[in-house]
């Protein structure tokens, strides 16, 4: 398996760990893969959008006549377009569709797997849905109410906003003290967002020695980053949420992506030993996911064996007393929801 790609070396260990039920841990990694494929391409657009918008701007004002050198009246007249830039906006639309997506792919596995063992018996499974739904619910309250360095989600992403802000107004002003042409201004920062600060340390030399480091090599890099952790972490969510309400639930097994050149806490994450077996962590001690940005391990909810489970749950719709646990569910989660 060392040998395979990192990305193929992980769906084998979920065939592995998930036995008869893999196609249910496969739809759910790929529901979450599809998610993660079209998200670069998704944030880079919301930056490529508002500086495309801000070079038209400038551009009409040259136009109309405010000068063929950059003067600070283009700066004033594009401070409104620079403080309605819509990254905010975009940035909090795209995770919020896109939490709630993820949050369902990992659901996905347990819900599946609870579903197929009580299509076994006489249950409704009318009510198990009903709490795989509340489970997910709460689990995206939760990505929204998380907090890091002390600022909420919401925090974060127009911290992002203002970055972008920053970064545009320092290559105007830039074009203003120097007097250049308002085209050449424009085109600066078409290319900035697209390419990089490499691009302009290329065609503009001393631009980017006057400027230094006052912008970022990516203007987009921080909310790529932002966006890949913050879906990683509603995969988490919703795993361990689903898994909570699942009758059969055993624990969480950390999952390590072959993308790690050297050891890190994820390693330390799936090599922990509690009894359960190597990386499977008990319900209520579950380690959140990512460990880290860009992270790219995966948890997995471990269950009990089918025939072992299926029996015990016939035994106690017989005797509801035969099996306190699953009495206990089926008063705190089924009978909860039916």
């Amino acid at each position: 398996m060392a040998d395979l790609p990192a990305a193929q070396q992980i769906l084998e260990q979920l065939k592995l760990i998930a036995g008869p039920y893999a196609k249910f841990a496969l739809a759910g990694r790929k529901k979450y893969v599809d998610l993660r494929l079209r998200q670069d391409q998704a944030v880079r657009s919301i930056y490529i959008r508002a500086a495309d918008k801000v070079a038209k701007e400038i551009r009409r004002l040259k136009r109309l006549g405010l000068g063929s050198q950059m003067n600070i009246r283009y700066l004033t007249a594009v401070s409104q377009s620079l403080r309605e830039s819509g990254i905010g906006e975009a940035l909090s639309d795209l995770l919020t569709g896109d939490i709630v997506k993820a949050v369902d792919a990992g659901s996905t596995y347990s819900m599946e797997v609870t579903l197929s063992h009580i299509g076994k018996t006489k249950l409704a499974k009318q009510p198990v849905k009903r709490a795989f739904f509340r489970a997910n619910k709460q689990a995206v309250e939760a990505c929204w109410s998380r907090t890091e360095r002390g600022l909420y989600l919401s925090d974060r992403i127009w911290d992002k906003d203002e970055k972008y802000r920053k970064a545009m107004t320092e290559i105007i002003q830039d074009g203003v003290a120097t007097g250049e042409d308002p085209v050449e201004t424009a085109r600066q920062l078409e290319k900035y967002v697209r390419r990089g600060k490499k691009t302009l340390a290329v065609d503009y030399p001393e631009m980017m020695e006057r400027m230094g480091n006052r912008i970022p090599q990516d203007i987009s890099y921080e909310a790529l980053r932002l966006v890949r952790t913050e879906t990683a972490a509603a995969f988490g969510e919703g795993t361990i949420a689903a898994a909570s309400v699942s009758p059969s639930y055993k624990g969480m097994k950390w999952v390590i992506s072959g993308s790690h050149p050297v050891p890190d806490i994820c390693d330390d994450l799936a090599n922990a030993d509690h009894g359960l077996g190597k990386g499977v962590w008990p319900p209520g001690q579950e380690p959140p996911m990512p460990a880290h940005p860009n992270c790219l391990c995966v948890l997995i909810s471990v269950h009990e064996d089918t025939d072992d489970f299926m029996r015990r749950l016939n035994e106690w719709t017989k005797d509801p007393q035969s099996h306190a646990d699953l009495e206990d569910w089926y008063t705190n989660v089924y009978s909860e929801v039916a």
